[in-house]
């Protein structure tokens, strides 16, 4: 038996407006092999859809900087 470890960055964000919490996000990036997840939590379904283009610009934005980390590790590692 051997003990098997891996390193990730754990990424979190969130989407507000006006004070309010509309979508978090959550991204595992591992340092190394291997896949990245990426996860959006809707906590304000009636928010989220009076707010629907905002919200996912900040997704885009937080998928942007989940590539700039993943670039960088490879960067690191290559």
């Amino acid at each position: 038996m051997a003990l098997n470890t891996k390193q990730t960055v754990s990424l979190n964000g969130d989407s507000t407006i006006g004070g309010q919490m509309i979508a978090s996000f959550n991204a595992q990036i591992p340092q190394g092999d291997g896949n990245s997840s990426v996860n959006l939590n809707i906590i304000n379904q009636a928010l989220y859809d009076l707010n629907r283009k905002e919200v996912r610009k900040d997704q885009a934005d937080f998928q942007a900087k989940v590539y700039e980390i993943e670039d960088g590790l490879s960067a690191e590692q290559g």
